[in-house]
């Protein structure tokens, strides 16, 4: 029946002279479905999710790993909403790590913050912004994010890259959730974490997936891939979750603005 209602309406209305409604249905279902509400912390859940599933961590000895912290939200929220949870921060650009770790300077004794960038191997790269900027949310690994995707002018720093399983190799805490959230690089960021996420089994982690992952060529698959013990949802207002399993493509492979959740089976 719903077929044949389907075959009805191409029949009927799949007409350019319909496009422009079409998109704005499109439109409608994509924010229905956790897609490009980034307008308020509400709207993304990320903040909300989070809160709602601290105090299953919130122990001494157990620690967060918010890779992309940028001027520290995410950072500030867990703190915040936790009593015993260590946070490390890891932040590549040099003009908003400076901001990250004067905002926590009162606060070293639980979060701590690194001027590094995280990836699959030891070395060296340039780390892109604009050029009349002084550290945004756009910074990338990816010239083609801020020239190619938001059309600006950009300028470079050459950044250290590291693996963090050797970082996080030479703490004390136990990682229990990870939020990566670093404009296309994300999937490099995890198979640098890969003995990490397995030897101390983390229950969370929280990755950004948007349009920068056109640029870098990787998709969800990839990461659904690559994390095989653990269960993908798209994030929905308020911290709801929408799971995106049996994966579908059709469903699956949206690129713009989203959180995509991994929960440990």
């Amino acid at each position: 029946m719903l077929q044949r209602l389907l075959d009805i309406y191409v029949d009927i209305f799949a007409r350019p002279a319909f496009a422009k409604f079409h998109r704005l249905l499109f439109m409608v279902s994509l924010r229905g479905l956790g897609i490009l509400n980034w307008k308020s912390a509400r709207q993304s859940g990320e903040t909300n999710f989070v809160i709602s599933i601290l105090p299953q961590i919130d122990r001494k000895g157990m620690a967060v790993l918010d890779v992309g912290a940028n001027e520290g939200d995410f950072v500030a929220a867990v703190v915040g909403h936790s009593k015993h949870l260590k946070i490390l921060g890891i932040e590549p650009h040099p003009s908003t790590f400076a901001r990250l770790k004067r905002r926590f300077k009162s606060l070293s004794d639980r979060v701590s913050v690194l001027n590094i960038g995280a990836g699959n191997i030891e070395t060296t790269m340039s780390l892109y912004d604009y050029a009349d900027g002084d550290g945004t949310g756009h910074a990338s690994l990816f010239k083609d994010v801020i020239e190619g995707i938001h059309h600006g002018v950009s300028t470079s720093w050459e950044v250290p890259i590291r693996r963090l399983d050797d970082v996080v190799a030479d703490g004390q805490a136990e990682i229990a959730l990870i939020k990566i959230d670093i404009e296309g690089f994300e999937l490099d960021v995890l198979r640098g974490l890969e003995n990490t996420i397995k030897s101390q089994r983390v229950k969370f982690i929280v990755i950004e997936f948007n349009e920068m992952n056109v640029v870098s060529g990787v998709f969800l698959k990839n990461f659904i891939d690559l994390l095989k013990e653990y269960r993908p949802y798209r994030l929905l207002p308020e911290g709801r979750l929408l799971p995106l399993t049996p994966y579908q493509a059709l469903f699956a492979e949206l690129f713009a603005y989203q959180n995509i959740v991994f929960i440990r089976e």
